[in-house]
């Protein structure tokens, strides 16, 4: 995104300092090989969540020296059937920008209180109302207030803020140009496993005003009574998928291109759109009317009016300003909710690409029965850092999940790189899957990148007989600059590609 900071992200175990325009995505340090084990493409339904309904798990937290807060809360207790002694008040004059010694004293304590009372292994969801806080400055830099209270125990990170690093443990890291992705599993299972932390899924009932600060939970019920449906609007800006590589700016355009096969797949229909300008903006779509779904970007604090928002709509806008102010101004999320959208996510101020929700992960959860707070949660890989979500984490249009996401399993191959991203000289781990078994004899598995120079193919591979998935190492080569090289496999007539970023060493 233009004019960010260079990200420092850890790649095999090295902190190296990356391109600003790449963004990159990547597996961090700490990324083992235990995981490839899970990364199938399986399609599982949703957990069980428990003994304890979802609606006694909300701390709802209003601000007292508002009486709009505290009437927009009222409103969402009654139509969700919050307990009331899950209601949290704090009081703070400033509905929008605190610093951190008001933060620790006037929201962190309080809040940490309540919890204490409800039971801080209870709550899962903490839901903000309208003109609560929703920036807290560090100095110079701002930081979403609703992130900080996502780890409000500090048992993710220390006390203070964070900064581009390890992902928080709930979240479900993937390669999309792979198509490899991690079953899902809810908020509320992750929390009952042994040694999970004290982190919860952070949103705000917040708007242009009281109305829609209120609307979010009607809307939503209205789509949970009347089945979300309406098309799919998807804006890339990279031209044809088969031409863009999954890193850098590409794992954008990568994100918004599997959300909406994952869309279509699921039965809606589809508006994909490839061309640089966002909706609205010649060559493409002019209007996206009756939107039910969106991922799209870029335009810096800058929402185009494309779309009419059928009831429980939800979209996210890849831009680093997104929601630099939920309640007006011209960022995408304040006018996306003014114009009737039910969920989205933002940013507060500069995040880097791999600090966003990713789109493909969301829908995926949400069309395998989550609701939005488990969704975009496990789609949001840092906490204590710069995304706010508006709406109801309730909210959960697809309670049995949509086939083919609530089926046993998928027609689709796999081609899984561990790690994705590594310095050049080390041997990669490749997994393939394939969608059935191998014939008698066997299948010969083809190998190809478009830098035979620094990618090493293996000699002689085959896929035994009766088998579905084989496992193989490739060698790289040291590099002198960043490579971005693309790989294919290749058995049975199926391919499958994806990418491999490679870095100089020391």
């Amino acid at each position: 995104m233009s004019g960010i900071r260079t990200p420092v992200i850890l790649i095999g175990g090295l902190k190296r300092n990356l391109d600003s325009e790449a963004c990159q995505r990547s597996f961090y340090a700490g990324f083992t090989g235990l995981l490839i084990r899970f990364f199938l493409w399986i399609w599982c339904p949703v957990l069980a969540c428990g003994q304890v309904p979802l609606n006694q798990r909300v701390l709802l937290v209003s601000n007292s020296a508002w009486n709009q807060s505290l009437a927009v809360a009222r409103h969402y207790r009654m139509r969700r059937a919050i307990p009331e002694a899950h209601e949290c008040r704090i009081s703070v004059d400033s509905p929008d920008l605190i610093g951190q010694d008001e933060f620790d004293s006037e929201v962190k304590a309080p809040v940490r209180r309540c919890l204490e009372k409800a039971g801080k292994q209870t709550i899962l969801y903490i839901v903000l109302s309208y003109l609560t806080p929703y920036d807290v400055t560090f100095g110079k830099q701002r930081f979403a207030l609703d992130q900080l209270l996502a780890d409000i125990w500090d048992e993710y990170l220390p006390a203070g803020h964070g900064s581009p690093g390890k992902p928080h443990p709930y979240f479900a890291d993937a390669e999309s140009q792979g198509g490899v992705y991690i079953p899902f599993e809810s908020l509320a299972t992750y929390r009952a496993s042994r040694g999970a932390l004290n982190i919860y899924s952070v949103w705000r009932l917040d708007g242009a005003n009281e109305n829609l600060a209120e609307g979010l939970v009607d809307k939503a019920l209205t789509a949970e009574a009347n089945h979300l449906s309406g098309v799919g609007c998807f804006d890339r800006r990279y031209g044809p998928i088969e031409a863009v590589a999954d890193s850098g700016y590409g794992a954008g355009d990568w994100d918004i291109h599997q959300a909406a096969e994952f869309a279509r797949q699921a039965g809606f229909s589809v508006i994909e759109d490839e061309h640089p300008g966002q909706f609205g903006r010649p060559p493409a779509p002019l209007r996206c009317d009756g939107a039910a779904l969106y991922a799209g970007w870029y335009g810096p604090n800058h929402y185009n009016d494309a779309f009419s928002w059928v009831p429980g709509a939800i979209g996210v806008h890849l831009e680093s300003f997104s929601a630099i102010n939920p309640r007006g101004g011209t960022n995408w999320s304040a006018n996306a909710v003014i114009k009737g959208i039910t969920i989205t996510s933002g940013a507060v101020s500069e995040p880097f690409l791999e600090g966003l929700p990713h789109p493909d992960e969301l829908f995926l959860c949400i069309f395998q029965g989550a609701n939005a707070g488990d969704a975009l949660l496990r789609s949001t890989p840092w906490l204590k850092w710069k995304i706010i979500n508006i709406g109801d984490p309730l909210y959960r249009p697809f309670p049995g999940g949509l086939p083919p996401f609530n089926q046993s399993a998928s027609d689709h191959p796999i081609l899984a790189v561990l790690p994705q991203a590594a310095v050049g000289g080390r041997t990669l781990t490749i997994d393939w899957h394939i969608t059935k078994p191998a014939p008698r004899g066997g299948l010969p598995v083809s190998f190809q990148s478009d830098h035979p120079e620094v990618i090493v193919a293996p000699q002689s591979i085959s896929l035994p007989e009766g088998k579905d998935s084989i496992e193989f190492g490739i060698l790289t080569r040291p590099v002198t600059s960043q490579t971005i090289v693309r790989i294919s496999v290749t058995a049975g007539g199926i391919t499958q590609s994806n990418t491999v970023t490679l870095y100089p060493g020391k």
